[in-house]
């Protein structure tokens, strides 16, 4: 080995090394304190462009996962306007027997129940016109409405008679009404629930593979921590001999 006082190629070296394992350091330290174990698009340019795609993706379906969510309020909102209708019917028919009782109903009779079931009548057509979420309405058939269901005529209890013939006509009202009740049910159970509860997996499946790339490996980075800390260490004290060999040549210099 020649040995010169111009250029120390050892604590050249030395430096060198130095300098690329308080980089590695830094950036180690980086990933420990931002919990990432990409920063920038140095520390993984094909991962970082992965990584951001699959954030993409994710933030798209976080946000149908919102919007059918929102369907879901819908659709549960729409129900309940369902079973106040039902509730409506069961009442009028409940007084359309009532008044169908032939020989116990006076006159006074036949009239409250007249006047309870045309309260009932407004009632639920109220219901039908008025019902919403947000400024949509839910059943009147318009665009977007979940139901059409169709506003109801009056019932004649004037007479036990008509009472009589008026069951059916109720009994129709109902079947319709059972009929928007199981389609409601079977589209929020069936289709909206079902494509919610994909969505969420697909979610969490996305972000656990985004996080996999993207998130840092405390166990690996602290080791690599504690391997670039050592390096450095041992470098600085070896960088405090480096000029034994300048030395030496001056010794021998001054020896002649």
């Amino acid at each position: 080995m020649s040995m010169n006082l111009i250029n120390n190629i050892s604590a050249l070296n030395i430096s060198r090394n130095l300098d690329l394992t308080t980089i590695s350091m830094f950036k180690t330290m980086n990933k420990l304190s931002s919990g990432l174990r990409i920063n920038s698009a140095s520390d993984g340019p094909a991962a970082l462009v992965i990584s951001e795609r699959m954030r993409s993706q994710i933030a798209s379906l976080n946000q149908e996962i919102e919007n059918t969510s929102i369907a879901i309020n819908k659709y549960q909102t729409t129900d309940s306007a369902l079973q106040d209708l039902r509730g409506n019917l069961n009442e009028i028919r409940t007084l359309a027997v009532a008044a169908s009782n032939t020989g116990v109903n006076d006159a006074a009779m036949q009239e409250a129940y007249q006047r309870e079931a045309d309260d009932l009548v407004q009632s639920y057509n109220r219901i039908v016109e008025t019902s919403s979420f947000g400024n949509q309405k839910l059943l009147d058939g318009s665009s977007g409405a979940p139901a059409n269901v169709p506003k109801l005529d009056k019932f004649d209890l004037s007479t036990a008679e008509a009472a009589g013939n008026s069951i059916a006509a109720i009994d129709d009202a109902v079947t319709r009404l059972d009929q928007n009740i199981a389609d409601i049910g079977a589209t929020q159970k069936n289709s909206l629930e079902s494509h919610l509860s994909n969505l969420r997996i697909e979610a969490q499946n996305l972000t656990a593979a985004e996080s996999q790339i993207r998130n840092t490996d405390y166990a690996a980075e602290f080791a690599s921590l504690i391997r670039d800390q050592l390096l450095v260490s041992s470098a600085v004290s070896l960088l405090s001999h480096s000029a034994l060999t300048p030395r030496l040549v001056l010794n021998l210099l001054s020896e002649e």
